[in-house]
């Protein structure tokens, strides 16, 4: 019974070669680190100020 619980699919038997894996794990490591980059540059402090200066800059 407890064997259930534990029942997987290795990456081989899911057709993922050791290619894919390395494809894989890069992308998801180049988007966590640009997720992470891009929500430090886009704080909201920084757009309330941006949409200010060009508000103003329209007028």
């Amino acid at each position: 019974m407890i064997a259930y619980f534990f029942f997987a699919l290795t990456a081989s038997e899911m057709g993922l070669s050791p290619i894919i894996q390395a494809l894989i794990v890069l992308s998801s490591v180049v988007f966590i680190v640009g997720f992470a980059k891009s929500s430090r540059e886009n704080e909201y402090k920084k757009l309330m100020d941006s949409f200010i200066e060009r508000k103003e800059e329209a007028d």
